[in-house]
């Protein structure tokens, strides 16, 4: 086991050791924690844990070693390189249950949570039904604009909480995480940000001044779609530690033992797998800019990308997702995925193969395409995870898709 008094200088080294505390048994990794409740020696001990005056596990809802291991290494990689106290994260059972949390611990009736166009679809039928059902409302707006930002922050002082995706869902575009975070303190709003697509290695979302993180953990953070999970992080630790853990623990949408013991084996791997999948992505852009069936790539690594200088100033690379939009437009969409012979056919993202998704014909094919439209999600937009494949198959798939 690593010396904890050892100061680990690169993220590797972080994602790999950080958070490990030594088993009484001395295994080499995580055990599975598979308990669902915790014992006491005595009766004192059981009402200092319950007090709180003692430390210690009583009930897997509440935490468990595994998923603390796995709570204290996203925290971590999150404040890598910053001169920040550890923040405080929960794992959960999704990103949804993250989300969730996120808002339930900081909303109430009367607030408003404003955000930008292009999200998660999750996300924005959360914005459109279970918020308004309890009396919380979303206002969307262009946030990339910062002056219709700060129009509306003017216009309705009920806006509690400033929420962000960068990037975003499908289409990949940025939003500038500081400049927004400046205006939302100089309104005295709540910053949140979902760091899904980027993961802590490619940004920090704390750096640039932001309350909350979370993420999906089945994605990039796991990187091999053999769990589902989620993190919900906040730099308050005493309000993390007090109402929000309340919550979190109410709620009951924790993650488990099994699927966080994969997560941390993971997240072990992950510089190693952002720095393929992001070389791929940036010669498939390229490629895919100047290819005949193709009218636009989405990618903030392409200079002709309206976010490009954003996505420069806040993300280590612009990362391993993109988005096509193909001439052909619907019919052209369902070509193109019906001909594919080697990269997957799928919805989710940050696996170690090349997955591509059709969103008007899989995920948004219920939603009426002028709704769509408006948030950049035409009839032949691809939305595309690129995988860590040898990139001539990766790029020899998609040139006979698209013939």
């Amino acid at each position: 086991m690593a010396d904890r008094n050892f100061p680990l200088t690169g993220f590797s080294s972080l994602a790999i050791h950080e958070g490990h505390i030594q088993d009484p048994n001395y295994a080499h990794l995580t055990p599975i924690y598979a308990s669902s409740t915790f014992v006491y020696d005595t009766a004192e001990q059981g009402m200092r844990r319950f007090s709180g005056e003692e430390k210690g596990f009583i009930y897997s809802r509440w935490g468990n070693p595994t998923m603390h291991e796995a709570e204290n290494k996203i925290a971590a990689m999150e404040v890598y390189g910053l001169d920040s106290e550890l923040p405080r994260a929960y794992l959960q059972a999704s990103g949804m249950a993250a989300i969730s949390t996120l808002m339930l611990s900081t909303l109430k009736t009367g607030d408003k949570v404003l955000s930008h166009y292009s999200l998660y679809g999750g996300t924005q039928d959360m914005a459109n039904t279970l918020l308004p059902a309890l009396g919380i409302g979303a206002i969307i707006a262009d946030l990339r604009d910062l002056n219709k930002a700060e129009d509306c922050l003017k216009a309705d002082p009920s806006i509690k909480m400033i929420y962000l995706e960068t990037p975003a869902n499908p289409t990949i575009q940025c939003v500038d995480i500081e400049e927004l975070a400046k205006l939302g303190k100089k309104y005295g709003k709540i910053i949140a940000c979902d760091n899904t697509f980027a993961t802590p290695y490619l940004q920090q979302p704390f750096r640039y001044g932001v309350d909350f993180v979370i993420h999906s953990t089945t994605k990039f953070l796991n990187g091999h779609g053999t769990a589902i999970g989620g993190v919900f992080i906040g730099k308050d630790v005493e309000f993390m530690n007090t109402y929000a853990y309340k919550i979190f623990k109410m709620l009951g949408g924790n993650s488990n033992p099994f699927d966080t013991f994969l997560l941390i084996n993971g997240m072990k791997t992950l510089e190693l797998r952002m720095d393929r999948h992001c070389a791929n992505a940036s010669e498939i852009a390229n490629f895919l800019s100047t290819h005949p069936g193709v009218s636009k790539v989405n990618y903030n690594g392409l200079e002709t990308h309206p976010d490009f200088a954003v996505a420069a100033k806040q993300m280590r690379h612009p990362g391993a997702m993109m988005s096509i939009e193909l001439k052909g437009g619907l019919e052209a969409g369902i070509t193109m995925m019906n001909k594919l012979k080697m990269c997957t056919r799928t919805v989710s993202l940050g696996t170690c193969d090349t997955l591509l998704s059709h969103p008007a014909s899989m995920t948004h094919y219920s939603v009426p395409k002028e709704q769509r439209e408006r948030y950049g999600i035409t009839d032949g937009l691809i939305r595309m995870s690129i995988g860590m494949e040898n990139l001539p198959d990766i790029l020899a798939d998609l040139d006979q898709a698209l013939i």
